[in-house]
């Protein structure tokens, strides 16, 4: 194995960002800070897996960098294996599939009502048009 191989999956832990409550909530980055992702077209980079208050540390995992599944917040009703797009709170919901601009982050693997944190297979955020 290279020895420049870091780590077997891209979860960074954060510091300075209260996310208690947020797991499974989509994150933004503008010029250095993130928060929770709050546009429906830009894509978010990353999720929060364990969340704690600003001085603790919180795990984000990285959107398309990610070894297995993790669990989402469901911005609405969503069946599984629907594809999901970001809304503009850091939750998913199902793929609207036509009609205006929208980032596309995973697949649902469960159903889910909103306000659910369901199992997601995520990839790279995609922008659709």
């Amino acid at each position: 194995m290279s020895s420049l191989f870091a780590n077997e999956s891209a979860v960074v832990p954060v510091t300075g960002v209260d996310y208690r409550g947020k797991e499974g909530y989509l994150l933004k980055a503008a010029a250095g800070v993130h928060a929770v992702n709050d546009s429906k077209t830009v894509p978010a980079f990353g999720v929060v897996l364990d969340g704690a208050d600003d001085d603790k540390q919180s795990s984000v995992g990285i959107l398309g960098a990610l070894p297995g599944t993790v669990r989402l917040k469901a911005g609405g009703a969503i069946a599984q294996f629907q594809r999901l797009e970001q809304k503009n709170d850091g939750t998913v919901v199902a793929d609207e599939a036509a009609g205006t601009a929208r980032v596309v982050v995973g697949v649902a693997l469960e159903a889910a009502a909103a306000g659910d944190l369901f199992e997601a297979a995520t990839f790279e955020p995609v922008i659709l048009p």
